[in-house]
């Protein structure tokens, strides 16, 4: 795994509000709740006592589903097929990325613009923008959103 600490502290540690006082200190993992043992675990920075810390499978589950995420949206950055709907590549990118973002434990998929919930086999792609507090990581329907249900 490369050195993505700074990265997932940034983007992927949940915020301090959410996390326990172990779990901010670094006794615990920030993602499983796993005791740590001091000096086990991998740091993931912050100033004191913001010490958050992750046991290294979850580092590395969480490092893999940025990692993926950041790769689909580089390769729709310079696609010109993508625009159109998915490509053959970035369909590829998309299921390892939802692969990775399942075993991270992350949330279903939702829609930045029409905010409905992705079904698992809709055409999706990620959206990357710059909210108040820095890069926001969401997705958005491939082609149109569907119409809300007015029954």
């Amino acid at each position: 795994m490369p050195d993505a600490t700074e990265a997932l502290r940034l983007f992927a540690v949940p915020a301090a509000d959410d996390l326990t006082e172990q779990q901010r200190s670094g006794a615990v993992c920030v993602w499983c709740e796993y005791e740590l043992h001091p000096r086990e675990g991998i740091d993931l920075g912050g100033p004191s006592p913001w010490r958050p810390h992750g046991c290294a499978p979850c580092c590395e589950d969480q490092s893999r589903a940025l990692t993926t995420y950041l790769n689909w949206y580089d390769h729709g950055i310079g696609c010109l097929r993508c625009p159109l709907g998915p490509c053959e590549q970035a369909s590829a990118l998309a299921t390892s990325h939802l692969s990775a973002q399942a075993r991270a434990g992350r949330p279903e998929l939702s829609c930045v613009n029409c905010r409905a919930t992705i079904a698992p086999d809709a055409p999706v792609r990620p959206h990357l923008w710059q909210g108040l507090n820095g890069p926001v990581f969401s997705y958005l329907h491939a082609r149109t959103c569907p119409a809300p249900d007015t029954r």
